[in-house]
């Protein structure tokens, strides 16, 4: 990949060319999209998208990169003494703001999601860049299992990441006449309930 450009008039240019893809590939489809039709959505010549970016594939790898680095940013590990405090409240909360950022997530731009989903499967870079960020993510949810010391906890973690991103998954992407509060609540209650029957014992 390209180096970073110091200068700010170059880094909007390149945040805008990325901006104006992301949007390319959701609503025009991937394999339509081209340089020339980026730049144009963005605002600038042709020749500025071969600046900073080598091709299309490049842009994808770059914005995939972004979305990993932003969730892995927002999910903050807990404090453990919090944690084990004799109510609940922490352990629900806790659940509740993850289930929320993980469902907002994948809300804000389902066809781009959509398009990364597909395109995995016919681009091995795209694919390990993304097995890589689902597997800090896992084990993210892997030191939160351990905090509570029970046993298997990579069972336990798998088992709780497949279920908090298919609860939103099935949701988002299929329709319903649950709502989105109805699911984040119960969901909520859900994988919560494991860890507050630990946290009694």
């Amino acid at each position: 990949m390209k180096a970073l450009p110091t200068q700010e008039r170059a880094q909007k240019k390149r945040q805008a060319i990325l901006d104006a893809a992301q949007l390319e590939f959701t609503e025009k489809d991937y394999e339509k999209t081209t340089a020339k039709s980026i730049t144009a959505r963005a605002g600038v010549a042709t020749g500025t998208f071969y600046q900073y970016f080598t091709n299309k594939e490049e842009v994808l790898l770059v914005l995939t990169q972004a979305r990993f680095d932003y969730l892995q940013e927002s999910i903050i590990q807990p404090d453990i003494n919090t944690l084990h405090a004799s109510d609940h409240t922490d352990i629900r909360e806790l659940f509740k703001i993850v289930v929320i950022l993980i469902y907002e997530f994948h809300e804000n731009d389902p066809g781009f999601h959509q398009v990364l989903e597909h395109r995995r499967s016919m681009d091995s870079a795209l694919n390990t860049l993304i097995e890589k960020g689902e597997s800090v993510l896992m084990d993210r949810t892997k030191q939160f299992v351990c905090m509570f010391n029970c046993k298997d906890p990579d069972t336990i973690a798998f088992c709780l990441f497949a279920m908090a991103e298919g609860l939103v998954h099935r949701h988002v992407f299929t329709p319903s006449n649950v709502t989105k509060s109805e699911v984040i609540d119960l969901g909520v209650e859900l994988l919560s309930s494991y860890f507050e029957k630990l946290n009694n014992k």
